[in-house]
């Protein structure tokens, strides 16, 4: 980018005008094709200066802007960024302007069944998941019936086959699972779509914030807690599952697919590695494919076989914010968009029955 601190002022001052910053962080990711500033203003204010440095980059930006919009009208008991300003159409380089949600990162592989952040996690995931899917929906973001995301994850199964670094077992596994229709016979929601442990931030024992929303759209559920299951114990994640399933009603495959696109990704990462030409790479998720191989011969993997009375038709997932056992208000604002508080969604009422 040239001078990089001369023209980080620049789109600052285009981004935020009337604001001075005299502190600079950078914060991007390696390899990442966005670059991103942590500024901090003279009165202490934080802000998150983020610049695509390609197309696709910028397309996904807008994706995030466009469900933080939507975002703006559900109440949520934990923190989400609001876009503060962008550059205008004239500058040189496209920034947008972020606040800075703070917290810890949380620490997935660390938990343990006793922490409290196990049912904070769980309630989470289930607010995220109340949200009604017109929002997302009406905003224009992606919504993915269960028979197209079968069908993708099916050609990605062909693609990893056919690289030969995966052990038949495991192979047949997958293929077993994916042709089983009684497993992806599930009500689509609105999820979050790239959980991991940088995006969810944590105080208290409790989750107070979520970053990172350019993947927002209705798709499995299922793919929200294939995050958890891929970083915790499986009796862990079981937990987090169990706090979640105890406030919507989730359909009863949902933890086997859940494992199944964990295991999935890793052969998805192959085939990234692959293309990328990266040896080095591709002999990191080699072995880590060989691991996961171990694991199923040693009868560690979780079942993907369906549950025994799955149904012959798909059920419905209870919305928190629809579902009679909780009280969630739902109010209509004069730009006719719900808002949603889901702050209060583990507080049943009294069966007046």
């Amino acid at each position: 980018m040239g001078k990089p601190s001369l023209i980080l002022a620049a789109l600052a001052a285009d981004a935020l005008p009337g604001l001075r910053f005299q502190q600079v962080q950078d914060i991007s990711e390696p390899g990442a094709d966005i670059v991103t500033e942590l500024l901090t203003t003279d009165d202490g204010q934080q802000v998150l200066l983020k610049s695509p440095k390609t197309a696709l980059a910028l397309t996904r930006l807008g994706l995030e802007v466009r469900a933080l919009r939507v975002l703006k009208h559900v109440s949520l008991p934990f923190r989400v960024p609001a876009l503060l300003g962008e550059t205008s159409p004239g500058a040189v380089y496209k920034a947008l302007a972020f606040d800075y949600v703070t917290g810890r990162a949380i620490n997935l592989p660390n938990l343990r069944l006793e922490d409290p952040l196990i049912t904070s996690l769980g309630q989470t995931l289930a607010q995220i998941h109340s949200i009604p899917t017109s929002l997302v929906a009406d905003a224009g973001l992606p919504e993915y019936e269960p028979a197209l995301r079968v069908r993708d994850r099916v050609a990605e199964f062909d693609r990893a086959m056919e690289t030969g670094r995966i052990h038949p077992a495991l192979l047949e596994r997958w293929q077993n699972a994916l042709l089983d229709v009684n497993l992806f016979r599930y009500q689509p929601t609105v999820v979050h779509g790239s959980l991991n442990t940088n995006v969810i931030l944590t105080e208290a024992g409790e989750v107070v914030g979520i970053n990172n929303w350019s993947e927002l759209s209705v798709d499995d559920p299922a793919v929200d807690l294939a995050a958890i299951y891929a970083d915790c114990s499986v009796e862990v994640a079981d937990a987090i599952s169990l706090a979640y399933e105890g406030l919507i009603r989730a359909d009863r495959n949902i933890r086997q697919r859940a494992n199944l696109y964990f295991e999935l990704s890793l052969a998805n990462y192959l085939l990234k590695a692959v293309d990328s030409g990266s040896e080095e790479q591709i002999q990191i998720m080699t072995q880590y494919l060989e691991d996961l191989h171990v694991d199923l011969e040693e009868g560690r993997l979780y079942s993907l076989s369906p549950s025994e009375l799955a149904p012959s038709a798909p059920e419905v997932v209870t919305p928190i914010s629809q579902a009679a056992s909780f009280t969630s208000p739902v109010t209509i604002i004069t730009e006719q968009i719900e808002v949603v508080d889901l702050a209060e969604v583990d507080k049943p009422e009294e069966n007046k029955d």
